[in-house]
């Protein structure tokens, strides 16, 4: 399919697979979309040249992040994850609308062939085909033709901004800045029964605005606009004041401020500096409001991703039903939306549609038409081919590639490419701009959105999970039945079930199964193995995860998609432990900072004692409040009066180890490249596999125990 990106600096409409149809959500053939003049002008201006390092140094909030990473994971991998992200196209669009064309299973709210506009960055891309979750979705009404329709996002930020203003028939408002998101703003304070000033820099706005019902207005370069505006409200000064300009100098906001009168309001839905004078607002005690997007739920995965709505008689009015309204008033004849259109060209010609956003007086709104019916028609091929397919040297296993997050394409890919026994021959992933993207740069002759491609290809003897948590094991079940050999990364499942199904559908197919624990292969977690293996009595391992902090919002976080921290990160360390001692274990036992039913789920903070067959006593301390400058793991092994220290996987010390001394490396090395070869070296019949499906399920046997004593048993 078609979509529209910004590529190396350029506009570029790309041949993408269209995107796969996740859970919660539709897959819509767009008609039409809107390019929004602004916003994307921002975009497109500022992409291209300027590399993630540069941008780093002017952001400090980045440099100490690009730090923190290098001091967890060494400077080769911090590269490699910013040479992945550096350069990628850009996806570009959040307003469309179209027709859907297929439906998740759960989601009852919407129809094959319903009529529906589409919001949201990311979803409501410049592309032939979008997947758009549910609550992202209004059905438009008959009334309403397809390129009006794809004016509802704007019109809900415009509508989220007249929201926060709280306007009242016969108030006086002031709307800075006449654009696409001003003029409509301008109409719907009108339909409110306001009176509307309008100040832009360009005199055709002003005058089209005046069309909509604008009062009076000027140009700030011909009018003291503070004068004016009291005289156009009686000395009064304006009720309130709604920012919808980008840009300005620091000053901007305040002299904003200025044309209030006191106990005045002041809305910012533009992108302008806020640099607030206390000043400004004591005196006059002015409201001040942040108008954030479309309205409530923005920015809330909750609300966007997963379907789940605010009820109604607490939130009256969500994005989802902003979105609804817009489309009503179009219905109603009460917003005017095409006298705003200043062409509407082919997707094929975005390239020239955008290069009009560069004019000096650039039009307010400029659409895309995808040729919908004609095209609807058309069978969309969810696999592009990008590259020629290579001939395969002798000990090479073709593979594919299931996920391309950016661990993997910071670690795995790299380790990939630089070991060679396995040449990567599709890539997988939820977004065909994605899976396009990664297969050109790294070589990669096909990309899809279905991961059927790759197991039905009899030519692909291996494949590499590298998904969210949710769907390893199902994936991995999936493969095993299609008879290739799996790379999964851990954690192998999120539920013993999971992984016993997993298990037996390798034993069934008679396949190879490993899973990513790959601190096993560490070169300093092989020679303190060596060590305790002399050691003939239980053995007692302390290992210590300073893994620091977690954003509220992360995937890992969330129950269904990463199943916590325990279950998404810990399992490496309970297998490590296992490893160790060379038993399995038999009790777990747990406590948390916070305990009761939540705490198993989102623990950051536990204290984890694995009692094993042989007598071995195992801890995991897991935290996350300590400091990022600490290095994140340390382990320590103790019995037969010696202890074996691993600092961070860089440092090894030995204590009371008779001819053994310290050890030290320059950089960290966890053995992502060594477990990488041992799973070729065992795919090509070279020699066992030393990490199977079984270690899987003894790792989330682990996590699920300790998760379980978190919440008192349940």
């Amino acid at each position: 399919m078609k979509q529209v990106c910004l590529s190396k600096g350029q506009i570029a409409v790309l041949d993408v697979p269209p995107p796969a149809c996740a859970a919660g959500g539709l897959l819509v053939r767009t008609s039409h979309s809107l390019i929004s003049t602004g916003t994307e002008m921002a975009a497109t201006g500022g992409g291209g040249g300027e590399s993630l390092v540069r941008k780093a140094l002017t952001n400090p909030d980045l440099v100490r992040r690009v730090w923190d990473k290098v001091g967890s994971v060494g400077v080769r991998q911090t590269l490699n994850l910013i040479r992945a992200r550096q350069g990628s196209a850009l996806a570009l669009g959040y307003s469309a609308a179209g027709e859907v064309i297929e439906v998740a299973p759960g989601v009852e709210r919407f129809k094959i062939g319903d009529r529906v506009a589409c919001a949201g960055a990311g979803y409501a891309n410049h592309a032939e085909i979008n997947f758009v979750p549910q609550n992202l979705l209004s059905r438009i009404p008959d009334e309403v033709p397809y390129p009006d329709a794809a004016f509802a996002t704007l019109g809900a930020i415009a509508l989220q901004g007249v929201r926060r203003l709280g306007g009242t028939l016969g108030e006086q408002i002031v709307v800075m800045g006449l654009g696409l998101v001003g003029q409509l703003t301008v109409q719907l304070l009108r339909r409110a029964g306001c009176r509307v000033f309008g100040v832009d820099l360009v005199q055709a706005r002003i005058d089209l605005a005046r069309r909509f019902g604008l009062e009076d207005g000027g140009l700030p370069s011909e009018l003291d606009t503070l004068a004016v505006v009291q005289e156009w409200s009686g000395g009064i000064g304006a009720d309130g004041v709604i920012v919808c300009a980008s840009g300005g100098d620091a000053g901007f906001l305040n002299r904003c401020f200025d044309l209030c009168r006191p106990k005045g309001r002041l809305v910012l839905v533009g992108d302008v500096p806020i640099r607030v004078s206390r000043d400004k607002l004591y005196r006059k005690e002015l409201d001040f409001f942040i108008s954030c997007s479309y309205g409530p739920g923005r920015y809330d995965p909750g609300y966007e991703e997963k379907g789940l709505d605010y009820p109604l008689p607490y939130v009256r009015w969500t994005e989802g039903r902003n979105l609804g309204e817009i489309l009503r008033l179009l219905a109603a004849g009460d917003l005017e939306v095409a006298p705003l259109v200043h062409t509407v060209q082919s997707v094929d010609d975005a390239a020239t549609a955008y290069a009009l956003l560069q004019a000096p007086e650039r039009p307010i709104a400029v659409l895309l038409d995808y040729g919908l019916p004609e095209r609807a028609a058309a069978t969309v091929p969810r696999t592009v081919r990008v590259l020629p397919d290579r001939a395969l040297r002798p000990g090479q296993v073709r593979l594919g590639v299931i996920g391309a997050g950016s661990f993997f394409l910071s670690v795995h890919l790299p380790n990939l490419e630089r070991h060679g026994g396995f040449v990567v021959t599709r890539v997988a992933t939820r977004r065909g701009l994605t899976a396009r993207d990664v297969a050109l740069r790294h070589g990669i002759p096909q990309a899809t959105t279905d991961v059927r491609e790759i197991l039905d290809d009899p030519d692909i003897g291996a494949v590499f999970i590298a998904t969210r948590h949710d769907v390893h094991a199902a994936l991995a079940i999936e493969a095993a039945r299609a008879g290739k050999h799996v790379f999964v990364e851990k954690p192998l499942g999120l539920t013993v079930a999971e992984c016993e199904a997993a298990a037996g559908a390798v034993r069934d197919a008679g396949i190879l199964l490993t899973v990513g624990f790959n601190r096993r292969f560490a070169p300093l977690a092989r020679a303190a193995k060596a060590i305790a293996d002399r050691i003939r009595e239980p053995k007692t391992v302390v290992y210590r995860v300073n893994a620091g902090p977690l954003p509220p919002d992360h995937w890992l976080r969330d129950p269904v998609e990463g199943g916590g921290r325990l279950l998404g990160e810990a399992v490496h360390f309970f297998d490590f432990i296992r490893w160790l001692v060379g038993a399995n274990p038999i009790r777990v036992q747990a406590t948390a900072l916070d305990r009761g039913p939540a705490a198993g789920i989102d623990a950051d903070n536990v204290a984890a004692t694995v009692s094993f067959a042989d007598g071995s006593l195992g801890v995991v301390l897991y935290v996350s409040q300590g400091h990022t400058g600490l290095a994140k793991e340390r382990v320590e092994i103790f019995g037969g009066g010696q202890s074996i220290v691993i600092d961070d996987f860089m440092a090894l010390e030995c204590h009371g180890v008779p001819g053994r001394k310290g050890e030290r490396r320059r950089t960290v090395d966890k053995g992502h490249y060594e477990l990488l070869a041992h799973f070729h070296h065992a795919v090509t019949g070279a020699g066992p596999l030393d990490i199977t499906a079984e270690d899987g399920y003894w790792a989330t046997w682990c996590a699920e125990a300790a998760r379980r004593d978190l919440q008192g048993g349940t």
